[in-house]
C-alpha cells in the first residue's frame, strides 16, 4: 500500500526588509510585522530543506507570539511528524483543530499520524470528522481508503479509490492503491492497469514499477517482469526495501526461467541488503543445491534455521544437512524444497 504522507500548509508570507535573527532574542518585546514574516519564511524554508528540528524551534517562536494561530500549530504538527515525534505531532494537530474546527488539512494529517501509529480507530475518527466538513476532499478520501485497506475491508477501499480516480484522475497514489487492492484480490489484469496508470502519471514511481513486475511474474510474463525489475535496480533507489525487493523478485524470474546462476547471484544480493530475509535464504539455498554448490547451500540452510528456529522446514533442513556430506562426494542430491514466491508491497 502506498502510504500517505503528512503535508505542510503553505504559510502566508508578507515579505519585507530582512532582519538579523539576533533581534528576536528580546523575550519581552512583541515582534513587529516584518519580524513575524521573517520567522514564517525561515520556518517554511527550513521545513523544505528537511531541517525539521530547526523548523520546530522557529514555529515555537511564532506560537509564543500568537498562540491561537491554527496555521502555526498545523505546521508544528507536520514538523514533529517528520521527526517521528508522533505524540507531540498529535497534540499540535489537535490544537490546530480546536482553534479552527474546519481545518481539514490538520484533520487529514492527524489521521495519517494515527495510521502510522497503527491506531486505525482514531485515524478513522479524524477522517470522518474531516469528511463532515469537506465530503469530497481527495486527501481525506484517500486516507479513509488506506484505513479500509489496513482493516482488510478491500471492497470498501476499492469503492473509495475508484471514486477518487474518477474525480481526480491524476492522483497517482489512488491508482497505486487500487493496484494493491486488486493484487490482494488476485485481479491481476486490473492490478496491471492500475500500476500502469500510476506510472503514466509518475514514470519514476519505482514501487509501482516493482509491483507491476510482481503482477507480470504471477502472469508468467517473465520478459516484461525482467525489464521492469532491471529498471528499478538501475535506478538505484534510496530505499533498501525497494532495492532488496527488486533483487528478490528478479531472483524469482531467473529461477522460473531456469537461470539458476543468475538467481543465486541476485538472491545473494538481496541477502546482503537485508540479512533477515528468510525467503531469500531459502531460495538461495535451493539454487545453490541445483548448481551443486553444497557448501553454499549448507551455509544458507543453517543461517535460515538459526534465524528462524521454529519453522515449517525443520525436518527437511535436518535431512538435507545429513545428506550434504554424501552429496559433496559427487552423488546427485535431488531437490525437494519448495521455493518461496514473489513479493509485492
Amino acid at each position: 500500500m502506498k502510504r500517505l504522507t503528512v503535508s505542510i500548509c503553505c504559510l502566508a508570507i508578507c515579505f519585507g526588509a530582512c532582519i538579523k535573527r539576533e533581534s528576536l532574542k528580546k523575550p519581552l518585546e512583541k515582534l513587529n510585522v516584518v519580524e513575524v514574516a521573517e520567522v514564517e519564511k525561515k520556518a517554511q524554508d527550513l521545513y523544505m530543506e528537511g531541517k525539521y528540528a530547526d523548523t520546530v524551534s522557529n514555529l515555537k517562536t511564532l506560537i509564543a507570539e500568537n498562540p491561537k494561530n491554527p496555521k502555526y500549530w498545523g505546521e508544528l504538527g507536520s514538523a514533529y511528524a517528520q521527526l517521528d515525534q508522533f505524540t507531540y505531532s498529535e497534540f499540535a494537530f489537535k490544537r490546530a483543530i480546536e482553534l479552527d474546527p474546519k481545518n481539514v488539512k490538520a484533520m487529514y494529517n492527524l489521521s495519517v499520524v494515527y495510521s502510522e501509529h497503527g491506531n486505525d480507530d482514531e485515524a478513522l475518527k479524524a477522517v470522518q470528522k474531516g469528511l463532515k466538513v469537506s465530503p469530497k476532499n481527495p486527501l481525506l478520501q484517500a486516507s479513509l481508503g488506506n484505513i479500509m485497506i489496513d482493516k482488510n475491508k478491500l471492497d470498501s477501499a476499492q469503492t473509495i479509490y475508484e471514486r477518487i480516480v474518477k474525480a481526480k484522475p491524476d492522483f497517482g497514489e489512488a491508482h497505486y492503491n487500487l493496484g494493491v487492492i486488486n493484487l490482494k484480490k488476485n485481479n491481476l489484469e486490473e492490478a496491471a492497469k492500475n500500476y500502469q496508470a500510476a506510472l503514466a502519471i509518475k514514470p519514476d514511481d519505482l514501487e509501482a514499477k516493482e509491483n507491476l513486475a510482481a503482477v507480470y511474474i504471477m502472469r508468467q510474463d517473465y520478459a516484461n517482469a525482467t525489464t521492469a525489475l532491471l529498471e528499478v535496480i538501475k535506478a538505484n533507489p534510496a530505499s533498501d526495501v525497494t532495492l532488496e525487493n527488486a533483487y528478490y523478485n528478479l531472483g524469482i524470474v531467473y529461477m522460473k526461467t531456469d537461470n539458476y546462476e543468475g538467481a543465486l547471484e541476485v538472491f545473494e544480493k538481496a541477502i546482503n541488503i537485508e540479512p533477515w530475509d528468510m525467503a531469500a535464504y531459502v531460495n538461495a539455498a535451493i539454487m545453490a543445491e541445483q548448481l551443486g554448490q553444497y557448501d553454499k547451500a549448507e551455509k544458507y540452510w543453517k543461517k535460515y534455521d538459526r534465524l528462524l528456529p521454529v519453522n515449517k522446514r525443520k525436518a527437511q533442513i535436518k535431512e538435507k544437512l545429513e545428506k550434504f556430506e554424501e552429496a559433496k562426494t559427487g552423488k546427485s542430491l535431488r531437490e525437494t524444497a519448495t521455493p518461496e514466491q514473489p513479493s509485492a508491497k
